[in-house]
């Protein structure tokens, strides 16, 4: 049964496949690019929390409006999530990710600018687009 003996097939679970590899270079700036692009996100809903109040008195916003304000972010991660997950499916991570980073800062500078409640929920749909596709 010499034959039989070479036809055996080791196989290994998923963690000890990761634990055989170790963390190199590669996983670090992968798991600090993500990082920073998390911090950003969060530190963008923290400012949110702020910046909501300040616009309620200078727009002359109504309670909805300002709750809307935080939560387009989200609907627009939702979004991103459903239309941006299965593209990264389909062509690959990394391009989803870089197109995801540059959204999401280049319409959190839009936001700093906006002068108007409509665009301001429009940027704010966009950055939480990227966010969704992170």
């Amino acid at each position: 049964d010499d034959n039989n003996d070479s036809t055996i097939i080791n196989s290994m679970t998923i963690d000890e496949a990761v634990e055989r590899l170790g963390t190199g270079k590669f996983q670090l700036i992968v798991l600090t690019a993500a990082g920073l692009c998390f911090a950003a996100d969060a530190m963008q809903v923290l400012q949110l929390t702020f910046l909501s109040e300040v616009l309620r008195g200078e727009w002359d916003l109504t309670d909805d409006e300002t709750a809307f304000i935080t939560s387009i972010l989200f609907i627009g991660a939702v979004f991103g999530t459903l239309t941006l997950g299965p593209l990264a499916d389909k062509i690959g991570r990394k391009p989803i990710f870089l197109a995801a980073a540059s959204i999401i800062s280049i319409f959190g500078m839009v936001v700093a600018s906006v002068q108007s409640y409509w665009t301001l929920l429009l940027s704010l749909f966009f950055v939480g687009w990227g966010v969704g596709g992170l």
